[in-house]
């Protein structure tokens, strides 16, 4: 299916104005000849600067059981109510088309797409393939590393952030992204596409129903819903919500709300039913905004928005990550508070004349907190009067009792010290700001990743003594268990570097059943099986 080819610094294309699609697939099991089907497809579209151009997961049913739940978790619930294959074949030929297919192992997708598309008489050829483990392999020296070249290692090592959503295939097909972004556009040296344009695909229809699957839910700072939201596919033209699932999710949302707060076991709720609804980022965020935007309306349709009402709102707004749709309400709020509260609080001012300098000072006052005198009592602090060297009995007697009476110009030079002094806080600091500089510019240094950037990339003679010839003993008979790789971490999974003009994918040697007598056959075959499923785990 895949026309291999690679990234070096030898020369080439450059690859940031590249289109390249990072694909992951979650599965029922390992090999598609046995059964195996695709049960999750996650795709990230994205030049090779960095920019995401389109997103799109979805759950697949595989019309066959799953039984591999713990590795990621989808169960045959899940994908009861999600489009099998052949309805969604149509939209993922046409995230693949004009592009560099990108995976970690991509001979694992590779062989689960073929099989796919094979059973809807889709013979697939050419398209332009890019294995990031061969790359990470070829110019990184992770040995002695324990799960050095596994993608979540990888991940965080190239961007210093752990993947989120491991094992959901958007989750690592994101991941995989922001990697993949850095090596083309931090590297050490850059690093050059050689490989095989895009070649034509075949056009099926298109506009299939989508099942997207929001896992790892976590509250965070913004809440469950920004989270489950976020784990949905920001997909460039979403397709609508499906009514049924829509008018569920909302009656549940409703439920959820009704206390004020979303909790765990109901944002989980939430997201099962999101996928039934089809929802992406887009429609979620429009679900939740048009969800608030029918409360606010109930809350003044009798003309006044009463506190409790807004304390509603404002909960429901967050939970929602809405907030922007009542700030106007909060900003109302908030001039009423920063009246009573504000850093001229305690401050009372009595204004002597009518002018418009007088008239400043005071709105400037009231604005942040002061109170305005309409007497002089003994709680004023201030008097601002235009002439303060007139003849005025109250003006006598504010200074008989040691209140200040200043003139308007250094009545608002005092009140904006006041302001400025209470703003600054308890702890305000200019010596930390200096700090907090000098740790970020030590932290631009080199990142910790280049120090595994090899002096030079391995060339394919040099790959193949390193990463495939220590399993060559895996031939008919079994592995060679006395030929063992250079140390505990070359036990991670080879594969073939593939040469730019290659039209076959890498290989991994793989042992084959033995012969022999039924309980060693059995044995041994159990033996296969979680040497399999490791290999499967070393680079998930």
């Amino acid at each position: 299916m895949f026309h291999y080819g690679q990234l070096t610094r030898k020369g080439g294309v450059d690859p940031r104005q590249l289109t390249f699609v990072v694909l992951d697939l979650e599965t029922t099991g390992l090999e598609p000849d046995q059964g195996a089907r695709v049960c999750e497809i996650g795709i990230v579209r994205m030049r090779g600067d960095g920019t995401i151009l389109d997103e799109y997961a979805t759950l697949v049913n595989p019309g066959v059981r799953i039984t591999n739940e713990e590795l990621h978790e989808i169960t045959d619930a899940d994908v009861a109510h999600a489009p099998t294959f052949d309805q969604i074949a149509g939209d993922v030929l046409a995230y693949l088309r004009d592009a560099i297919v990108v995976s970690h192992y991509l001979e694992f997708e590779e062989k689960f797409l073929a099989a796919e598309f094979r059973r809807l008489g889709v013979n697939l050829q050419g398209v332009p393939g890019l294995c990031t483990l061969v790359t990470a392999q070829t110019q990184l020296d992770r040995r002695g590393y324990r799960g050095g070249y596994r993608m979540a290692t990888l991940a965080h090592l190239v961007t210093g952030e752990w993947p989120v959503a491991q094992h959901s295939a958007l989750g690592d097909a994101r991941a995989l992204a922001t990697m993949l972004t850095v090596l083309l556009t931090s590297a050490p040296q850059p690093l050059f596409w050689v490989g095989p344009a895009p070649v034509p695909l075949p056009e099926l229809p298109r506009g299939g129903p989508i099942a997207p699957r929001a896992t790892w839910l976590r509250k965070g700072r913004e809440g469950w819903l920004a989270t489950l939201t976020a784990r949905l596919p920001r997909m460039a033209n979403p397709p609508p919500p499906r009514p049924k699932g829509l008018r569920d999710y909302r009656a549940l949302l409703s439920h959820a709300l009704a206390d004020g707060r979303v909790v765990g076991e109901e944002a989980r709720q939430l997201a099962v039913l999101a996928a039934r609804a089809g929802l992406t980022q887009t429609t979620a965020r429009k679900v939740h905004e048009d969800f608030l935007t029918e409360a606010r309306a109930r809350a003044e349709a009798d003309g006044i928005v009463t506190s409790a009402e807004l304390r509603e709102l404002q909960r429901a707004a967050k939970e929602l990550a809405a907030t922007h749709l009542i700030s106007d309400l909060e900003q109302a709020a908030a001039v009423r508070r920063a009246k009573a509260n504000g850093p001229l609080k305690g401050w009372r001012i009595l204004p002597v004349g009518e002018s418009a300098r007088v008239a400043r000072v005071i709105d400037f006052a009231a604005e942040h907190g002061a109170q305005i005198a309409v007497n002089l009592t003994k709680t004023v602090r201030l008097v601002v009067c235009d002439n303060v060297a007139e003849e005025n009995p109250r003006l006598a007697k504010a200074r008989d009792a040691g209140v200040m009476v200043l003139p308007p110009d250094e009545a608002q030079k005092l009140l904006e010290a006041e302001v400025a002094d209470r703003a600054g806080g308890l702890f305000t600091d200019p010596a930390g700001a200096q700090v907090a500089d000098q740790l970020t510019a030590e932290r631009t240094t080199s990142p910790q990743w280049y120090s595994f950037w090899r002096p030079r990339e391995l060339t394919p003679a040099e790959y193949h003594e390193r990463f495939v010839k220590p399993y060559e003993g895996w031939d008919d008979d079994g592995p060679d268990w006395d030929e063992e790789p250079d140390s505990p971490d070359e036990r991670e999974l080879r594969i073939t570097i593939p040469a730019p003009s290659r039209t076959q994918p890498a290989r991994v040697p793989v042992a084959k059943k033995p012969g022999g007598c039924a309980p060693v056959l059995v044995l041994f075959g159990a033996v296969l099986v979680g040497i399999a499923e490791l290999i499967r785990q070393l680079v998930a």
